[in-house]
């Protein structure tokens, strides 16, 4: 005997309310965790893969290539270091010098800092 599209509905949501919690643990989407400055300057390789939250002002812009992205020179907050990031175009983000963003940063080959995600602070 087929389901009634209630009984479907109901056994969907279920589902789902029981998955949830494994889709929002820690260790899932934004991870949160600060920006190691002083381990990243002193060997940004040992951080290759990692994704980490970093709260900056934007110093300047080093340089922008249409349809790729820009190099964005940022100061941390916490530790006063400066440092270059990469944000796509795609992203879309109009950035002016002095503004304050929460990035979220994940280290790749060559220890640069991509930006997957930001909010104005």
């Amino acid at each position: 005997m087929p389901l009634s599209p209630l009984r479907f509905a109901f056994r969907y949501l279920s589902v789902l309310l029981l998955l949830a919690p494994l889709f929002l643990a820690s260790g899932c989407g934004r991870s949160g965790e600060p920006f190691p400055v002083r381990a990243f300057l002193a060997a940004p390789d040992n951080l290759l893969g990692n994704r980490y939250e970093l709260e900056a002002e934007i110093d300047a812009q080093l340089n922008w290539r249409e349809g790729l992205g820009r190099i964005i020179a940022v100061r941390t907050l916490r530790d006063d270091a400066r440092l270059p990031i990469f944000i796509s175009d795609s992203m879309k983000a109009n950035l002016l010098v002095a503004q304050r963003y929460r990035f979220e940063v994940s280290v790749r080959k060559g220890g640069l800092l991509y930006v997957e995600y930001l909010k104005k602070l």
